[in-house]
């Protein structure tokens, strides 16, 4: 007696996990879909004053100059921007022996790439408080009023070796770090420093070996964005109707390559869309990928994409696993849909669980996203 009591309820067990493993409801289903955030490119204008230090022969202090900087950018991802900054005010530095003191002024234009530190590390926030950079450029100092080092040089005691007259044109390489605090959507508090190589003529004397000059800034000022910086799909409920019988028929072996309407090496590039099991809800850490998607969509606007719906082989019912993998290239493509994209351009093909792309199982959960691009055919590297 107590044999047969453990064997059934050893069966309902069983039954009770496997049911729950992957829920199937006779009646229709309503999803909630709450409003997610996208990234929107947009411009920038920041303006920055503070003080400037030139390597040299004399005291910190002695070398110590007022410092500007106006720029003006492009956000194309929430990875990459770019800008032109112009910067300039006064450099100062000392002749050694006799003790001189000199000055003279400049304006340096460059263009900085930039690289966003939080998304790089952490993904793309809507509004975070505090947003970090880096950046890397090149540029040209136009430096002029040299009259203190003119003057110096008609002392029999002084001669400077690399001494220029009315003006000079210098190359200069760049880079630095910056932060910027947000005050609302549109304004921010930022603050920077930076490091700027220039040739060894820039200060009118001879280095060692030739050495390069050198320039830092550090600089506090205002950043305004232009536009929006972000965007939400609106929020909406998905009815999804009870399926129609289907006859299954016995399951082919999991094939491992997809096969799609345009041949493979034409794919620009793709992404996938993990889901949590019995889920087809878009989770926080796969927005960065579509946000890249959606804005690769936005800059091209001849490419489509074709979105394929998988499910996890080794949970649920066929029937359950095609209804999920709908419902997958459903929201993916709602989400597309609602940030703009015309639905022309939205390809859906649903797979079930006869195709597993994936040799970990709870990989196939997923939407894959294949981009086409006829104006750029060679795959692109793609961040997000």
């Amino acid at each position: 007696m107590t044999k047969k009591f453990l064997t059934i309820l050893s069966l309902l067990l069983s039954f009770t996990i496997g049911a729950n493993a992957q829920e199937y409801n006779d009646n229709p289903r309503r999803i909630q879909y709450p409003p997610m955030p996208f990234f929107v490119p947009h411009w920038f204008i920041t303006a920055q004053g503070g003080a400037a230090y030139d390597v040299g022969e004399g005291k910190f202090k002695e070398l110590i100059s007022p410092a500007a900087q106006l720029s003006v950018g492009y956000q194309f991802t929430p990875l990459i921007g770019t800008r032109l900054a112009v910067s300039g005010w006064e450099s100062r530095n000392r002749y050694t022996s006799p003790k001189i003191k000199y000055k003279w002024n400049f304006v340096q234009p460059a263009v900085d790439l930039m690289l966003n530190l939080n998304t790089l590390f952490f993904g793309w926030q809507e509004t975070p408080v505090v947003d970090t950079y880096a950046f890397i450029g090149a540029g040209v100092s136009y430096s002029f009023n040299n009259d203190d080092a003119e003057i110096a040089n008609r002392r029999d005691d002084v001669e400077f070796q690399k001494l220029w007259h009315d003006y000079r044109f210098n190359p200069v390489l760049r880079g630095g770090l910056g932060a910027d605090v947000r005050i609302t959507d549109h304004v921010a508090i930022g603050a920077e420093v930076n490091a700027n190589m220039l040739p060894d003529h820039y200060n009118s004397k001879k280095g060692k070996n030739d050495n390069r000059d050198w320039h830092f800034n550090a600089l506090l000022g205002l950043k305004l964005t232009l536009g929006k910086s972000h965007g939400r799909t609106e929020g909406y409920v998905h009815e999804i109707p009870e399926p129609k019988p289907v006859v299954i028929q016995p399951r082919p072996k999991p094939q491992t390559e997809e096969f799609v309407d345009v041949p493979i090496e034409k794919i620009s590039f793709n992404v996938n869309i993990q889901f949590l099991i019995n889920q087809s809800i878009i989770r926080a850490n796969q927005m960065p990928k579509l946000t890249s998607l959606l804005n690769y969509l936005n800059e091209h606007p001849r490419a489509f994409v074709r979105l394929s719906g998988y499910a996890d082989a080794d949970t649920g019912t066929p029937e359950i696993n095609m209804r999920l993998s709908n419902e997958r290239v459903q929201v993916v493509s709602q989400y597309l849909l609602d940030a703009g994209i015309q639905d022309w351009r939205i390809r859906r093909f649903a797979k079930g669980d006869r195709v597993q792309p994936f040799n970990i199982p709870e990989d196939n959960r997923v939407c894959i996203c294949y981009v086409y691009d006829p104006d750029h055919p060679e795959p692109q590297t793609f961040y997000y």
